[in-house]
């Protein structure tokens, strides 16, 4: 498993059991899981994204601090929504940390559109990518002279929601 493109699919299984993980990534998941990290607004940021999805109006409200190099110095979230958007978005997160914001964004755009070409109940999951992207564009468009508080982005939900059956 490639840990810069975990998903809640690649490691859990459809009754939340943990599922194809070595020890030290399970012992990550659950501290993740035990301790969530960045599950707050920043004070201070940059650029914010909104990924929402419009079946279940479950939200998760993206904050990125990024330096003028575009690294990635700090980011954090606020959700509504499922329980499994806190561990994964802690992990998510911290594993950006550091990272240049051109390939933060190429490995979520990738996160994407795997989770987009299976039929899962991966939409929490979504609605964290989503996020990140539409932070992104927030921050490009700020860049351009575009002033705007923060961009919103709906998912394009996989099943619809009253047909999930998934925990």
């Amino acid at each position: 498993m490639d840990n810069n493109n975990v998903t809640s699919s690649d490691f859990l299984t459809k009754d939340g059991e943990l599922k194809n993980v070595t020890n030290e990534q399970e012992k990550k998941i659950k501290e993740h899981y035990d301790n969530p990290k960045n599950n707050f607004a920043l004070k201070e940021f940059n650029a914010r994204g909104i990924g929402r999805n419009p079946d279940n109006w479950g939200q998760v409200d993206m904050y990125l601090l990024i330096d003028e190099n575009e690294i990635l110095q700090d980011l954090g979230y606020e959700y509504k929504g499922c329980p499994t958007i806190s561990f994964t978005a802690s992990v998510f997160t911290e594993e950006l940390k550091g990272v240049s914001l051109k390939d933060g964004l190429v490995t979520t755009k990738i996160s994407l559109d795997e989770i987009n070409a299976q039929e899962n109940c991966d939409d929490c999951i979504k609605m964290i990518l989503v996020a990140f992207m539409a932070a992104y564009e927030n921050y490009q468009n700020i860049k351009n002279g575009i002033e705007e508080e923060y961009v919103f982005k709906t998912i394009e939900t996989t099943v619809p929601y009253t047909q999930q059956s998934c925990n």
